[in-house]
């Protein structure tokens, strides 16, 4: 059986891509590459996929992997001090040796950030599901609805568990706009995601 795309071994790490912390033991999706200081390089995702599935606290200098939980994959460690259960982000910084790029995995270069609109058009690359797009029905606060496009089809996938943690950006200018963190299990094809200029204030953190 073929591995997906999304799931190979990539290094560069890049964002759009399988990253797995063994203590959640579930995988999510790499969101995009940040820094605090133009030097330092740190992977963002949600908390539920780098920190713990229940948002109870985890533990400083936990092992991420990619992309797979393996000694070998070992990319970034976990830092209590960049991340917030309530927001549903976190951040590990990348090992020493590690090399990265602000690409995301079948996506265009990314053109800065934006503010969520109700009506934008955005779309996103998740491990599971891979580029989908949408468009934005509520923004409620740091709170931001993404529903299926006018004229797609009623069972076409917007996401998947374990797209977590990817970046909605506007299809029409490239700009991150959201940190995608759910989907509807049942009924109808919501997703939901994260404003994501509260995501790297909270991270203090920005992109490059």
């Amino acid at each position: 059986m073929a591995i997906p795309n999304h799931s190979l071994c990539y290094r560069p790490v890049r964002a759009g891509i399988t990253i797995v912390n063994p203590n959640v033991g579930k995988v999510g999706t790499a969101g995009f590459i940040a820094t605090s200081n133009g030097q330092d390089r740190w992977l963002v995702s949600c908390y539920h996929v780098l920190g713990r599935i229940d948002f109870s606290p985890f533990n400083d200098g936990e092992p991420i992997y990619q992309p797979i939980d393996d000694p070998e994959y070992l990319i970034a460690r976990m830092s209590t001090t960049r991340a917030d259960a309530q927001l549903d982000c976190a951040a590990a910084k990348l090992e020493a040796g590690i090399q990265s790029t602000n690409e995301i995995l079948e996506l265009p270069p990314l053109a800065g950030i934006s503010e969520p609109v109700v009506g934008m058009r955005v779309i996103k690359s998740g491990c599971v599901t891979g580029v989908t797009e949408g468009v934005i029905s509520q923004v409620n606060g740091d709170a931001v609805e993404i529903q299926i496009a006018p004229g797609f089809p009623s069972r076409y996938e917007l996401s998947q568990e374990g797209d977590s943690g990817s970046l909605w950006i506007s299809s029409q200018d490239n700009r991150a706009v959201a940190l995608h963190r759910a989907g509807n299990a049942y009924g109808k094809q919501d997703s939901f995601a994260i404003r994501l200029s509260a995501v790297l204030t909270r991270l203090n953190l920005q992109l490059i």
